[in-house]
């Protein structure tokens, strides 16, 4: 599809089918990405598709290691993708899941680790600004499973703009927000105008959760559960879990008060309460920790993932398809950004010789001519079956 082939789907929600895929950059070699396409009633909708272009030529101004690159907003042949950076890894929500199954759980210092470097990422994109200018982005859906931790134990956001364009779309008239609503700040479930304090609040109430294995917020309906979040007076946290140490603990009530001036007013002073907490209670701790529990968490996953890699065969065509789609972000993105250098088929193939000769070499080489790029693009490359 345009630039990607499309190898397997790993979600399916209410807005979008998301897969994992890959294209080829412009020396050659092969990228892996993932390719979020927007249901149909989505994609034919004109007015959420110009908001979504609107709120990511916004995204594309956040360059940061905890957020996902995203590389272009795409109409193509009808269908409307958003392809992104892929991480090899697990979304949070799904993390916490399976450690529930299992009986494990992240260890506070685990978990404190994981939102300091959320923090990290939304404080970047809330100090985002064009020319000066700040852009006032505000996350809106800061949640467990827009929280990926790779293998290696990095942590990434994903999904900034989303949020507002489909939260615009389903706003009834009166302000009730339908949809996801659990980790809401109170001023967003009452639908008023959100600032960065809304987001550090949520971030508070995911903290909540993954240090007593509970959400905050809980409801027989959803229209009950919008009142509980507008409330704001959630079980303390040490009256859920009383091993939760004191520090952190006061941590995440400061960062849930119901008044947002109460609340810490920027993500990073959120982060840095958190960093001194991971310090005083495990100075020496490092990212490999992390990665160590999603590598054993998702063992079989990984594995299973490994065999499939081996069992499938692409062959490439050997010429470009006719046209790429439209990048409704190109002009935001800029003439040289990495998605215009990618194609679904290798153009040139890197290797040591496309370094140049040694020094005091022929610059002709002497050996049997290279295959032509039309000859190199046809060459079988191992992956998954192309949608």
């Amino acid at each position: 599809m345009g630039r990607y082939h499309l190898t397997e789907r790993i979600a399916f929600g209410g807005m979008a089918e998301i897969f994992r895929g890959f294209t080829f950059d412009a020396e050659g070699f092969q990228r892996d990405v993932a390719v979020k396409k927007l249901l149909p009633q989505y994609a034919e909708d004109s007015a959420f598709v110009t908001m979504l272009t609107d709120e990511y030529k916004l995204v594309s101004h956040l360059h940061h290691p905890n957020i996902a690159e995203v590389y272009e907003l795409a109409q193509v042949d009808g269908a409307v993708l958003v392809a992104m950076e892929y991480i090899d890894g697990k979304d949070l929500r799904s993390s916490l899941r399976n450690a529930r199954r299992d009986g494990a759980e992240l260890d506070f210092p685990d978990a404190a680790y994981v939102m300091a470097s959320a923090l990290d990422g939304l404080h970047h994109a809330h100090e985002a600004s064009d020319q000066g200018s700040p852009l006032g982005i505000v996350h809106r859906d800061f949640s467990p499973s827009n929280i990926l931790i790779a293998y290696d134990g990095h942590v990434k956001l994903i999904d900034f703009g989303i949020a507002k364009a489909r939260l615009m779309r389903v706003q009834t008239r009166t302000g009730v927000i339908k949809g996801k609503v659990k980790y809401m700040s109170p001023e967003q479930a009452f639908g008023r105008k959100l600032d960065r304090r809304s987001d550090v609040f949520s971030a508070g109430s995911v903290l909540y959760e993954l240090c007593t294995g509970q959400a905050p917020f809980k409801a027989r309906t959803e229209v009950d559960l919008i009142y509980t979040v507008r409330d704001a007076a959630p079980t303390a946290v040490r009256d859920v879990r009383p091993d939760v140490p004191e520090d952190l603990a006061r941590i995440i009530d400061a960062a849930m008060r119901r008044d947002r001036r109460d609340r810490y007013p920027t993500a990073l002073a959120f982060r840095d309460e958190l960093l001194r907490y991971l310090h005083r209670e495990c100075p020496h701790y490092r990212r490999t920790r992390l990665a160590r529990f999603m590598k054993e968490l998702w063992a079989d996953e990984i594995e299973a993932d490994l065999r499939a890699l081996e069992d499938y065969v692409l062959d490439l065509p050997s010429e470009p398809a006719a046209g790429y789609g439209q990048n409704l972000i190109a002009e935001a993105l800029g003439p040289e950004a990495a998605y215009s250098h990618f194609s679904p088929i290798p153009t040139r193939v890197g290797g040591v010789s496309a370094l140049g000769p040694l020094e005091g070499e022929p610059t002709v080489p002497s050996g049997p001519p290279h295959r032509s790029r039309k000859e190199a693009a046809a060459r079988v490359v191992k992956g998954k079956k192309s949608s």
